[in-house]
């Protein structure tokens, strides 16, 4: 092979190159905008979902009221740390 061969076949593995990684391209941002048209047409028909937070009322097992639950953990902390389950409790 001489150079100039060499040289041409370079010039057209070159070309091909670069035609295919143009292509390859514009294939990426075809998906990247179908995409994004999709999420744009699923958020604009779906509806808008509440974001409060329901709180659910705790269900007492023990069958103490709260009031009998608050006097016995002021009787049961007295001089005990303000830590745990005596946070609150320990004076009046």
């Amino acid at each position: 092979m001489t150079t100039m061969n060499l040289s041409l076949s370079a010039t057209r593995l070159l070309g091909a190159a670069a035609i295919l990684s143009v292509a390859c391209m514009a294939d990426i941002a075809h998906a990247v905008t179908k995409k994004t048209r999709e999420a744009q047409s699923s958020a604009a028909s779906a509806p808008k979902k509440s974001r409060s937070v329901k709180i659910k009322q705790q269900q007492n097992h023990s069958g103490e009221t709260t009031a009998e639950r608050d006097r016995r953990l002021y009787r049961e902390c007295k001089g005990m740390p303000n830590a745990g389950a005596c946070l609150g409790y320990t004076s009046r």
